[in-house]
């Protein structure tokens, strides 16, 4: 992947593969063009040259939300959660947005998917978190 902005290249010839399970590490200084990298990934930037291929796909001009739905996230090192709500209210929250169910009366009551949020954190190790207040938290 390459891009630059005027004569400025921010990213220039970056090219790596991941398998199933894998985890890569991007390191840096600042101006190193991480950031542009994972704006590229994530749909946020296009690129001026390469692909980005993700289970076959192209997915090089695909809107952030696209990507996303392909299973590519991204977080930033500021998160923002919703403070008054349980851990397990904000992932909820999280799954009404991922089953596009934003407008859906039934996906908005405080029992939609509260198994599979219960599941996932005990999954990342926050299951004895659940109930608790996110503001409460580190």
């Amino acid at each position: 992947m390459s891009k630059s902005y005027g004569g400025v290249h921010a990213v220039r010839g970056v090219s790596f593969a991941l398998n199933a399970g894998e985890i890569l590490a991007l390191i840096g200084p600042n101006g190193a063009g991480k950031s542009t990298c994972f704006d590229m990934l994530n749909g946020q930037t296009i690129p001026d040259a390469g692909r980005i291929h993700l289970l076959g796909q192209d997915t090089a001009g695909l809107r952030p939300r696209e990507v996303w739905r392909l299973g590519v996230g991204r977080t930033f090192q500021i998160t923002a959660t919703f403070a008054t709500m349980t851990v397990r209210e904000n992932v909820q929250v999280a799954l009404v947005s991922y089953h596009r169910k934003l407008f859906d009366l039934i996906a908005s009551t405080p029992r939609y998917e509260r198994a599979e949020a219960g599941r996932l954190l005990e999954l990342v190790g926050m299951g004895g978190f659940a109930e608790r207040a996110c503001g409460e938290l580190a």
